[in-house]
């Protein structure tokens, strides 16, 4: 079986695709978006948007799309609950880490000045670069209208991120993972998007102050894959 993931490095959503693959021990290559693969992924996928994960030919898109794909073709060790209750609660914190933390993390990135400096270095100089990022810049800027979080001033948006990651805190006061003593879906969503507030600096300072989830990130990104062995370059 021959896996592709049209990937773009920044993006959490991605990452947290990269790491369930990691931690399966999937061997996969890895296709930089930014490029020329970009007319691909146009060609071949009418949502256009990475992550896009290429599996013998059959392209699926959407990131837990993609996750429970990978679950089905790699059950161990698995990332979904055996236990119903339990699925129903990771589903729901994976999707609000990639709609609540999301935005917020968006917002500290693409609007906030301190991150804007990093969206340009992360895109380059080249002519393909400078325009991808002026179009998202445009897009992300209209989303994040629409959503609400930028009609907000910064202090309220601070405030909304901090009681949104101190109530991730207190569900990690008395295990290592979100649901117990193992990582499921929702603890590789929940991850991806706090590595990705991590790297703004006016975010970073903020989730700096919560130590039990600095801490949470390190066991998160100490997971090792399975026997089957690490996943391509």
């Amino acid at each position: 079986m021959q896996l592709r993931l049209f990937d773009w490095g920044p993006s959490p959503f991605c990452l947290k695709v990269r790491s369930i693959l990691g931690y399966k021990g999937v061997q996969y290559e890895r296709v930089a978006v930014l490029g020329p693969s970009l007319m691909e992924l146009m060609r071949r996928s009418t949502v256009r948007k990475v992550p896009a994960l290429d599996i013998d030919g059959r392209m699926i898109v959407d990131s837990t799309d993609i996750a429970y794909e990978i679950e089905r073709l790699f059950p161990e060790p698995s990332i979904v609950p055996s236990d119903v209750y339990l699925q129903g609660l990771s589903h729901a914190l994976e999707d609000w880490s990639d709609e609540a933390l999301y935005f917020l993390g968006l917002y500290f990135q693409w609007i906030e000045p301190r991150g804007k400096p990093m969206v340009r270095k992360a895109f380059g100089a080249t002519p393909l670069g400078i325009a991808a990022r002026l179009f998202y810049q445009h897009r992300i800027a209209t989303q994040l209208r629409g959503q609400g979080t930028a009609r907000k001033p910064l202090p309220h948006i601070v405030m909304d991120l901090r009681r949104e990651l101190g109530s991730l805190a207190a569900m990690l006061g008395h295990h290592p993972f979100l649901l117990g003593d193992r990582p499921y879906l929702c603890d590789f969503a929940v991850n991806a998007q706090l590595v990705y507030l991590s790297r703004p600096p006016g975010s970073a300072e903020i989730l700096r102050q919560f130590g039990v989830l600095n801490e949470y990130m390190d066991r998160m990104k100490a997971l090792r894959p399975t026997a089957r062995g690490p996943h391509g370059a």
